[in-house]
């Protein structure tokens, strides 16, 4: 395994032609593989060589956000360092002078100040349990040829060039070119939107215009990762794993979301600012008629 991670650093692109457009004995070549592969599968040497050049069958995980992070997060603005400021000037004031009133005080501005931030925390958590959710959709196993058997590999060791075998009720754990199909139907309603499972064909499309524009939907050739065999069986030979497959490419959008401020955060903001800025300057003018007015008694 310490193997596998070091050839990570090295991971190099698996190829993306459209496969959906090749012939099966084109797509074989692609991918380095013999006629016969359907027979022999990879070998455990080739399978352990193709896994340090392209990397394990996952997706990859966005950096999490620790605890503190995203508290921090929540409170680094104008309006809360504000009532942060009040706060102390209460809990001071709640020391020496009427411990009642300014305790209570004190009080309702942490409150407000803890919900806004659990508030803010569970909503910019809808990201990462969608990312989540895309990995829970995952296989954990599938049967693939490999050495000539067919045996159960675990679904992140599986490799460009691997020969999987599908059954009744199998979840696909990458993206599939198929080379057999016996009556095979996916349902891919989670990743094209498509109600009525997919009848699966090995053939060739026949296309026009760009290739790669053509509709997942429409690939009838292919089984994408995470979709789930609802009548057949067949064998396909994988053409993409981990943040390649059509799944990964949805997870790595959704890690890339970037937070943005709506229209009615900024103008909090600005509202804000323009209130830090009345409070200074009405302290610092109290402040100054008060102290010369001591000054003149």
């Amino acid at each position: 395994m310490a193997d596998v991670e070091a050839g990570k650093a090295e991971e190099e692109t698996i190829p993306s032609p459209p496969w959906h457009a090749m012939t099966k004995e084109e797509c074989l070549k692609e991918l380095g593989l013999s006629d016969d592969i359907r027979k022999k599968g990879l070998t455990s040497e080739e399978a352990q060589q193709r896994l340090e050049k392209y990397g394990e069958n996952k997706l990859s995980e966005k950096k999490k956000e620790t605890l503190l992070e995203k508290i921090w997060k929540q409170v680094n603005n104008v309006l809360v360092g504000i009532l942060v400021f009040v706060a102390v000037i209460s809990a001071i004031r709640a020391v020496t002078d009427d411990p009642v009133t300014n305790g209570i005080q004190v009080g309702i501005i942490v409150g407000v100040i803890a919900i806004n931030t659990t508030i803010g925390i569970i909503q910019e958590g809808s990201a990462e349990k969608a990312a989540e959710a895309l990995k829970a959709m995952l296989s954990s196993d599938a049967v693939c040829v490999r050495d000539g058997v067919e045996t159960k590999v675990a679904a992140n060791l599986i490799v460009p060039g691997d020969i999987v075998v599908l059954s009744l009720g199998d979840r696909v754990p990458a993206d599939l070119r198929m080379i057999e199909a016996s009556n095979l139907a996916c349902a891919e309603a989670a990743l094209t939107g498509e109600p009525v499972p997919v009848d699966k064909i090995t053939d060739k499309l026949e296309i026009e215009g760009d290739p790669k524009n053509y509709p997942l939907g429409d690939r009838s050739n292919m089984c994408y990762s995470t979709t789930l065999v609802r009548q057949g069986s067949g064998a396909g030979v994988v053409a993409a794993t981990g943040d390649h497959t059509e799944i990964g490419t949805i997870n790595q959008l959704v890690n890339k979301v970037e937070d943005k401020k709506t229209a009615v955060l900024e103008q909090i903001d600005t509202v804000s600012k323009w209130l830090a800025f009345f409070i200074v300057i009405t302290a610092i003018v109290t402040f100054c008629v008060a102290f010369f007015t001591l000054e003149g008694t």
